[in-house]
């Protein structure tokens, strides 16, 4: 069941609406006070300009989805090609595309051009952001993976931060594969599941969500319904 005061098990919100995610821009973390006067901190993300720019039909490409454009940008900023593109399908220019699966009788909902809010989402539902986290280059394994490091004695010199042994006897006589070692840290994409939706501003176009998502301010997001939460609610649970 749900949690008391809370909304619902990752439910959708789309009522007429036939599209299940929303492109939208990190713009940072502030802090918000509940009715019962607890402190919730929350990420706030920009889906303002989202629009429809693209349809894909199992007719024509064998699947059934909804292009998502986010963020103006003039012509000359786009190749000719994604211009032409854009032009082709009648649709307004947008920086971001993003694809989302969809049934053919939720695509039959909306139209080229038509604008997608953020009341998709609703107050207390649960969703799942993806993003680009922070790219911090070259790292050893204790900011990489935590290792606790080298205990420091008498007689050790320059091993406080080295990964100790990574290797075997003759046999095998090599490094596993995956093994966690130093390397490039961060830049890669990541899903936080299970956040929950604090609260929805239509009319500014801001998502609230509980807790940090991957990625810097100002950095694309992508934002869907929580998966998790949906198979438990099939369940029954």
């Amino acid at each position: 069941m749900s949690p008391p005061g809370r909304g619902h098990w990752g439910a959708r919100n789309t009522g007429a609406i036939g599209v299940n995610g929303l492109i939208g821009r990190k713009v940072g973390m502030t802090q918000v006070f509940l009715e019962d006067g607890a402190r919730v901190p929350v990420t706030v993300i920009d889906v303002s300009s989202c629009t429809v720019v693209g349809k894909r039909t199992p007719e024509k490409d064998k699947y059934s989805a909804l292009a998502l454009g986010f963020g103006e940008v003039k012509e000359k900023s786009l190749t000719k090609a994604r211009a032409g593109a854009f032009k082709s399908a009648g649709a307004p220019l947008r920086r971001h595309v993003k694809e989302f699966r969809v049934t053919p009788e939720e695509a039959a909902k909306l139209n080229i051009g038509d604008a997608v809010k953020a009341d998709l989402f609703s107050k207390g539902q649960w969703v799942d952001v993806t993003g680009t986290t922070k790219g911090r280059g070259f790292q050893g394994v204790i900011k990489r993976w935590s290792f606790a490091g080298f205990k420091e004695s008498h007689g050790t010199h320059e091993y406080r931060r080295h990964p100790g042994a990574v290797g075997q006897r003759k046999t095998p006589g090599r490094v596993y594969p995956n093994k966690k070692m130093p390397g490039r840290y961060g830049g890669e994409q990541v899903t936080t599941q299970n956040l929950e939706v604090i609260e929805v501003d239509a009319e500014k176009g801001f998502v609230l969500v509980k807790g940090a998502i991957p990625g810097h301010n100002e950095s694309i997001v992508y934002l869907r319904p929580a998966v998790k939460q949906a198979i438990r609610a099939a369940r029954g649970q």
